[in-house]
């Protein structure tokens, strides 16, 4: 067996997940530095525990049971985010063939709705291999990716305050739209066809540091000399997504929503992937501190002083374009918030940061 970007070999393997990697420069990060191909393969597939995964799996003559391995090989492997996907011998498909067009499954993933199922069989669906705990599905929109996501109000209102508060300050975010008066989330697919999504766990692995105590792959100051070893924008841009996670509380960033985008017809690294899943912050976890006591801010600056780094970057956010953002989140939805507290919480955030800038 062998997994393929697109049409190209890059890894052999056998049932024993023996390997040989004979593409360096195309094969999976996670591969090159981990090895793992059976965790790798595992990892690509819908979270079991989801609410709407069971019907996902039965609808696609698989049982509720079936384990994340059968899942994610009933397509291959493949998903919209990048071109590998997993070809046996003799099978004499191209990647044109396999690769994802349409979805049947979208509402039924996204919100149990059983009317896509009929009498026809169900094509291809890339939900099988759409990952995350949130029930979602991906909708192909004027031949563009679209991945809808089916949350409470707070999270979808958190998650596209986060990411105009990005776009104010100047950062790469992946781009949300509010969709039926908050009803769902929708964020464009930003590989485009072009890119290779590598989740940053392809790079980092857990370790143990100089004294032997565990070091988890989430660490920030690892994370942060990794990167900086590789390339310094690259760590630059880690950065950044940290000290917007650090204003908005998010606590949920970890190695499998974060990343950086390969070239798929050279493997070289493009840059770090726009800044993506921030539905974890502001109002979904707790009332918001407005004296930022605690929290991941502090974690983050912490980090910053303990690592003696100031920040290359100011973030910096108009006063009439927040009063925008929250103007527009209103008018999308019903969510009842106060936009001052807001404003207090977040203004506060950034005069914390403001001690952890480089001097200009």
């Amino acid at each position: 067996m062998y997994i393929m970007s697109g049409n190209i070999k890059t890894v052999e393997f056998n049932e024993a997940f023996e390997y040989k990697i004979i593409n360096e420069d195309l094969a999976p990060l996670y591969i090159k530095n981990r090895g793992n191909i059976e965790k790798w393969i595992k990892q690509r597939a819908i979270y079991r525990e989801r609410p709407n995964a069971r019907a996902v799996k039965r609808t696609s003559r698989l049982s509720h049971n079936a384990g994340d391995y059968e899942t994610a090989m009933k397509v291959d492997a493949a998903n919209i985010t990048d071109n590998f996907w997993i070809k046996k011998d003799g099978d004499s498909r191209t990647y044109e063939d396999i690769e994802f067009k349409k979805n049947d499954l979208f509402r039924l993933s996204l919100c149990r709705d059983l009317t896509c199922i009929g009498e026809n069989d169900i094509a291809r669906s890339p939900e099988l291999t759409n990952i995350g705990t949130q029930d979602k599905g991906w909708n192909r929109e004027d031949g563009v990716w679209w991945l809808y996501k089916n949350e409470p109000i707070k999270e979808i209102v958190s998650e596209y305050i986060t990411y105009r508060l990005g776009v104010a300050a100047g950062l790469d975010m992946a781009v949300y739209e509010i969709v039926n008066d908050g009803e769902f989330i929708k964020s464009k697919d930003f590989t485009c066809g072009k890119y290779n999504l590598q989740h940053i766990n392809g790079i980092m692995v857990d370790h143990k540091d100089a004294d032997g105590n565990d070091i988890t792959d989430d660490d920030y100051k690892y994370n942060y000399d990794i990167l900086s070893s590789m390339d310094p924008k690259l760590a630059e841009s880690y950065l950044k997504i940290c000290a917007i996670d650090a204003l908005v509380e998010n606590y949920d960033r970890h190695t499998e929503n974060y990343g950086v985008l390969t070239d798929r017809n050279t493997g070289k690294i493009i840059s770090f992937a726009p800044n993506y899943d921030n539905n974890n912050s502001l109002y979904a976890n707790y009332n918001l501190d407005t004296e930022r006591t605690g929290g991941v801010l502090r974690q983050f600056t912490r980090f910053l002083k303990e690592s003696d780094i100031k920040l290359s970057f100011n973030i910096n956010i108009d006063k009439v374009e927040f009063e925008k953002i929250t103007d527009d989140v209103k008018r999308k939805t019903a969510y009842d918030f106060s936009a001052g507290e807001l404003k207090e919480f977040i203004y506060n955030g950034l005069d914390v940061l403001k001690d952890y800038y480089r001097p200009l």
